[in-house]
């Protein structure tokens, strides 16, 4: 039940923080830095509060979030909602 809980209390920032990094860098193909980046956002508001860090280590948080993540990047994709941009043929 704790595990839940911080799931949907942790939800909204996560989701405006994947929404944030794919607005700013709207690359294919650059899953992995853009996640990179997503958990150094986290991480630091990680670091800023308490009240999460005392019921979660960081990797503990890290194995809930990467999935989190992982589904709402699949859903913003298969919806459409994330636009690609082509890189330009020089």
């Amino acid at each position: 039940m704790k595990t839940l809980l911080v799931v949907l209390r942790i939800f909204p920032l996560v989701l405006g923080t994947v929404k944030a990094v794919e607005e700013a860098i709207p690359l294919p193909n650059e899953g992995k830095k853009k996640l990179d980046l997503v958990l150094a956002i986290l991480r630091t508001a990680y670091d800023g509060g308490t009240d999460l860090s005392r019921e979660f280590s960081w990797e503990k948080l890290v194995a809930i979030v990467v999935p989190m993540i992982a589904r709402i990047v699949d859903l913003h994709n298969e919806l459409g909602l994330f636009q690609k941009t082509q890189p330009s043929k020089a």
